[in-house]
């Protein structure tokens, strides 16, 4: 049994649980680098008055005053206050828990431990803290989140997918590009563009198109970026890119959080989503109907948390081409949405996108966009968050609040007047 609900009542509708939001991504990134930084903050928006959050970082001290002031966000915050590389925050709480077992303790109520994305290090920080874990196990959340294997339980299920193949690398086999430069050139012969994923590949690493020209250093390159297998595919001619995001509860209830449009730049990378002008109803009923077949699928073999299906709609039919089995960017887009719209009212539409401006404070940042900001009663407003890399590097992120696609517009129209733009 299904139906739409929040996000945060799917992790405890319990009054006696406290939710600990641990919206570390790190964990997501085995192999980062430089260019993933923390976004631990994304949860102080979108926590409840009485959720716990735990940021990696520092506390922006102004930005939290300012969701106060609008009864957003939540009083009961740690930091730890490090520097924005290193360790993930379930290592730093396994290492000292103490800070969040006092705060739990002063609290009084049963925590359950929500992070980003779930490996054994988030099932240990949970132990740690006495809580219970709202996610799967590492082994449960690598399957589902790699790209061949979503592939293989689409097959499995019947469910149509993209043509094409996985690619085993072995960049020590001298035929191994050859064997890549075949497969590649066959659907070269009938489609223009060839896409290579990696099968790990997050946020827009590992993703490559090519029409042939420039394989060869694309091979170097994914082979120098460790990945084993990737998926060959014909690139299709994509009308619109769907994301149906799903929750699994602790007792395996499957809850349907909603269907937003993801925004792409060259028809791969994800920079934004759009709540508003949707698909149609027949593409709506399609994607439902396949995500809970898969859901369903994935909540019985034992995943239990946030999932988030993605999906092309082209001429040739509507495919499933990714299973983020973990908290997705825009999940906290829903939380603050749900929390906004209970103090205001609906919300018609909304966009969410990366965003840059200037480096500076959050104090300003609300001054630079005073005239557009979010003051807690007008609707067509824009409300940052995501703020904690602010005034090192100038890159945040904005709900961009609207009654209509016109005044979305307008909106974006007035960012890039006062200086912010797509990051």
């Amino acid at each position: 049994m299904t139906d739409i609900q929040s996000i945060r009542t799917t992790i405890s509708d319990n009054n006696d649980e406290l939710v600990v939001h641990a919206a570390d991504n790190f964990s997501q990134f085995p192999r980062r680098d430089a260019a993933v930084t923390s976004k631990c903050d994304r949860a102080l928006a979108s926590a409840r008055a009485d959720d716990l959050v735990v940021l990696r970082g520092e506390l922006d001290q102004d930005y939290h005053r300012w969701l106060r002031s609008h009864s957003l966000g939540t009083d009961h915050v740690v930091a730890y206050n490090m520097p924005p590389c290193g360790e993930t925050l379930s290592e730093l709480i396994v290492a000292n828990p103490e800070p969040v077992k006092m705060k739990i303790s002063e609290i009084g109520r049963k925590p359950v431990y929500a992070p980003w994305f779930s490996t054994q290090m988030e099932s240990a920080a949970a132990k740690v803290l006495g809580a219970s874990l709202f996610g799967a196990t590492e082994a449960d959340t690598l399957k589902h989140n790699d790209k061949a294997t979503f592939k293989a339980l689409c097959q499995r299920l019947n469910v149509p997918v993209v043509e094409g193949v996985a690619f085993a690398m072995h960049p020590d086999d001298s035929a191994n590009f050859e064997q890549m430069k075949s497969l590649v050139e066959g659907y070269l012969s009938v489609r223009d563009t060839v896409i290579i994923r990696g099968t790990l590949g997050e946020a827009g690493m590992s993703l490559y198109k090519t029409t042939g020209d420039d394989l060869a250093e694309l091979y170097q390159t994914i082979a120098d970026s460790g990945e084993k297998v990737v998926l060959i595919e014909p690139f299709l001619n994509v009308s619109s890119t769907p994301n149906d995001q799903w929750a699994v509860s602790l007792d395996g209830s499957i809850t349907h959080i909603g269907m937003i449009e993801q925004l792409c730049e060259q028809g791969m990378v994800h920079v934004g989503s759009l709540k508003g002008q949707g698909p149609s109803s027949q593409v709506i009923e399609a994607i439902t109907s396949t995500s809970l077949k898969l859901v369903t699928e994935m909540a019985e073999s034992g995943y239990r948390g946030v999932t988030g299906f993605d999906y092309i709609v082209t001429e040739e039919g509507i495919f499933p081409v990714e299973n983020n089995a973990r908290f997705n960017g825009s999940s906290f887009v829903h939380m603050i949405l749900h929390n906004i719209e209970e103090l205001m009212g609906p919300v018609p539409v909304w966009k969410f996108i990366k965003i840059k401006t200037a480096p500076c404070t959050f104090i300003e940042l609300s001054k630079r966009i005073d005239s557009v900001l979010y003051d807690g009663s007008k609707l067509n407003s824009v409300f940052p968050f995501n703020c904690e890399d602010l005034s090192r590097t100038g890159n945040f992120a904005v709900v961009l609040l609207a009654e209509d696609m016109d005044q979305l517009h307008m909106l974006e129209i007035s960012l890039k007047e006062l200086g912010v733009k797509r990051g």
